[in-house]
This record gives structure tokens, sequence and C-alpha cells, in this order.
């Protein structure tokens, strides 16, 4: 067989999803998003807040698949603290970051409205501008969130 017919072989398998290639990841879907937050929010409630921070920002763990992830977020009304990152596996550097007034490049807070929209409106999707980790191109997205008790809400977001 040539090269070349191998060449496209393999890069129809990982078209299909038959074979995974290091570095590049299957698009979650929204129902799988909303199945990761769902099992997120059942850990939180078995095991608390702590083992949930532990389990959430592990790279390797049960609540990444693909290109989905569970972050999770502390909301308070005290200044100066309102929309802290308490997990975040892909980007660590995020925890303990007062989130509250991050915009996307159209303006939007996106994450004070995924806080409201966890928090007083019973959970559900928050749309926004964002840069997809491969293409680096600004593009839709999509995150689904929920309160898991009083002042936390876990969600993990979807590129369009």
């Amino acid at each position: 067989m040539s090269k070349v017919v191998v060449r496209v072989l393999v890069l129809i398998a990982c078209f299909v999803g038959l074979v995974t290639v290091p570095g590049i990841y299957a698009a979650g879907t929204a129902a799988e998003a909303e199945a990761l937050v769902k099992k997120a929010a059942t850990f939180v409630k078995a095991n608390g807040v702590d083992q949930a921070i532990k389990s959430f920002n592990k790279k390797d763990g049960e609540f990444i698949k693909d290109d989905l992830y569970v972050f999770m977020f502390r909301v308070s009304d005290k200044e100066g603290a309102r929309v802290v990152t308490l997990a975040h596996p892909v980007n660590p550097g995020l925890i303990g970051k007062d989130l509250y007034d991050l915009k996307d490049p159209n303006g939007k807070q996106f994450i004070a409205a995924m806080a409201t929209k966890a928090m007083k409106e019973n959970g559900g999707w928050t749309d926004y501008k964002w840069s997809h980790p491969q293409t680096k191109k600004i593009g839709n997205k999509s995150s689904y969130a929920v309160a898991v008790g009083p002042d936390i809400f876990v969600g993990c977001g979807i590129y369009k």
C-alpha cells in the first residue's frame, strides 16, 4: 500500500472517530455536556465541595472527556470576590481568581451571566464568544451550569 493511501485511511479513521490522535479532540455535544454537569453535581452532593475540587482539577480525571471538562465557581456578594474559580482543569491559573468581570470579545460578561443562570434561574445555557483551544479562532461557545449549593455552581462548555 502506498504512503498516500495509508495517510488517507488514517485521516478518514480519525475523522470518523476510529482512531484518536493526541492533541486532537472530538467535539463534545450539548447532551454530553449536560450529562457531565449532572454527574459533577451528583458528585459534589455525595462527596462535598473539597473532594469535588480535587477531582474536577485532575487533568486525567473522570470529569474530562475529549474537549469537555467540568469547572466550578463560588459566588459571593462580598466586595472583591464575586465569582471565584474553584476548579478548572484546563487552565489551573484561573483557580482563586474572580472572573465576574470577564468579558467575551463582544463585551458580554459571560461568567456573571452564567452565575445568574445557575444560581437564580435553576441552571441552563449561556452563549458567548471564545477562543477555540485548537484553532485559536474566536467562535461560538455555550456553557451549561447548575447550582450545587447555596453559593457554588458547576458547568461545562461546548464549542458550536
